[in-house]
């Protein structure tokens, strides 16, 4: 329990007991009451200010993300539950405000006697992005391998070690990782695009193809660029300049990025750019595709061009699988359906918190 949960609690004891034992006249009794609920208004105004952020948060108005965050940054001054913390402060990260959420992760992870290994671990995976902001991703990626070391698993820590594992280019612990959560069924389209990854580094890219297309058939759009950059790299894979295009493009016309993202606006606008131009076309095409880790990292890289560069046949695209590689891919595109960034129990919360503003 925090400590500020404890200070509303014991104000109240000793308002109740006051009250009841105590022989106050009216005017003390008024006095003891308005100081109560001073105290306990001032303990709890952290709840408030995640309730006022969130809320403004959730309705995806840009415009007043800056207000949101303002909110979001008393929270965590005022002092709230840990549980909160770690939520208030990824949330601050992810929108460019990485002092402040950094600052209190730290805190958190420093506190004496605070031995809830599952928010330590939550907290150590929201640190870790913080460092890889800043490119330090050995720093970002030792916090997530000592969380791997635990029996804790989630879909952040998933995520963000393959992620650092892609970034320092050590694509052998990569498969190793998404070979380990793909064991167990997953929902979460983050972790689906990593298997596309996965297939498209192993050279499977029918299997990659078939199994981002039926994401797309499933989820329609995405809220992150990653899977439409991905099939423009296999339609690029294919020498299909027009059919990449459509997907980058669709990407600007349907993901909302973040200020902390693998794969930026400015990356894909980039990408764009490079296909349109009929003289830097090919020579981009054969770059994308000679080095796929680097545009899997939201990075464009240097433009060389090679004439002798061969693209896949696009009808290998449709091939029928073997029966192994077929029952493997059908296991990994089976259910396939978006996880939330919130649990049943975060939710219930903010809904029984919340009104309109």
């Amino acid at each position: 329990m925090d400590k500020n949960r404890i200070i509303v609690y014991v104000t109240l004891i000793i308002l109740f007991c006051s009250l009841l034992f105590a022989s106050l006249s009216t005017a003390e009794c008024v006095i003891l009451i308005i100081a109560a609920f001073l105290i306990i208004g001032v303990t709890e105004r952290a709840y408030y200010y995640f309730i006022r952020a969130n809320r403004i948060y959730s309705r995806e108005d840009r415009s007043r993300y800056p207000e949101a965050m303002k909110y979001y940054k008393k929270t965590l001054a005022a002092g709230i539950s840990p549980k909160y913390t770690v939520l208030t402060a990824t949330i601050l990260i992810q929108e460019g405000e990485k002092a402040a959420g950094q600052a209190a992760l730290e805190k958190l992870i420093a506190k004496k006697g605070f031995k809830d290994q599952v928010l330590l671990s939550q907290a150590k995976c929201a640190l870790s992005l913080a460092f890889y902001v800043d490119g330090d991703y050995e720093r970002a990626l030792s916090l997530c391998e000592e969380v791997l070391a635990t029996d804790y698993r989630d879909n952040v820590l998933y995520i963000n070690t393959c992620t650092y594992y892609l970034a320092l280019n050590r694509t052998k612990d990569f498969k190793k990782l998404v070979e380990d959560f793909s064991r167990t069924r997953v929902t979460s389209l983050a972790l689906l695009d990593l298997q596309v990854v996965y297939q498209m580094l192993r050279g499977e890219w029918a299997s990659a193809y078939k199994m981002l297309s039926s994401l797309f058939e499933k989820a329609g759009s995405f809220s992150f660029a990653d899977p439409y950059v991905h099939m423009a790299q296999i339609h690029i894979h294919c020498g299909q300049k027009e059919e990449a295009l459509n997907y980058l493009r669709q990407a600007l016309e349907c993901v909302r990025f973040r200020p902390v993202t693998i794969i930026s606006e400015e990356t894909v606008r980039g990408l764009v750019a490079l296909l349109e131009d009929d003289e830097k076309a090919h020579a981009a095409m054969v770059s994308i595709d000679s080095n796929p880790v680097t545009v899997f990292n939201g990075h464009i890289p240097e433009i060389k061009e090679n004439k002798n560069h061969v693209f896949l046949d696009p009808a290998l695209l449709d091939r029928p699988a073997d029966d192994e590689k077929e029952t493997r891919l059908e296991r990994l595109i089976d259910d396939a359906s978006p996880d939330t960034d919130l649990n049943d129990e975060d939710e219930a919360w903010l809904k029984a918190h919340s009104s309109e503003d």
